[in-house]
């Protein structure tokens, strides 16, 4: 028995496909995927906490604190400890970190990219504010 495709079915395929190919992406560049969101976010807001990193990813504290672990050790990142307050610290990466960065940065915009010159940038523009609506609908009326 085949299921109807349905509208957020199509949604999730895509976002599915679209997982997948960044996943590649990343293990091309030599990196585990579990690194990409911690290099990636902290390449637009260096000097975040594991807290904000945690919070930005959607995943407990405890999980970022094993990845940022390794990446310590790895050397793609450096932490800077507070000095007022010995708990919380900043997060930087250093420059095997920025290097990394900025290559997964540049593949993933040029993937972006290509979609969108598939599609055509108004196509996109129309499907970009349909799913924002669609966002908002499920966040405040079906919740």
């Amino acid at each position: 028995m085949t299921r109807k495709q349905t509208l957020m079915r199509a949604i999730a395929k895509a976002r599915h496909a679209w997982n997948y190919h960044v996943r590649e992406i990343t293990l091309a560049e030599g990196i585990p995927d579990s690194y990409r969101t911690v290099l990636l976010f902290l390449l637009r807001n260096p000097g975040s906490s594991q807290r904000n990193i945690a919070e930005f990813a959607g995943v407990t504290t405890s999980a970022v604190n094993q990845v940022v672990k390794i990446m310590l050790e790895e050397n793609y990142l450096r932490k800077e400890i507070n000095t007022s307050d010995k708990r919380n610290s900043s997060l930087y990466l250093t420059e095997k970190g920025i290097s990394v960065a900025v290559r997964l940065r540049e593949k993933l915009d040029a993937s972006d990219d290509a979609i969108t010159e598939r599609i055509g940038a108004e196509k996109e523009a129309e499907l970009i504010v349909f799913l924002e609506q669609l966002a908002d609908y499920i966040r405040k009326d079906l919740t």
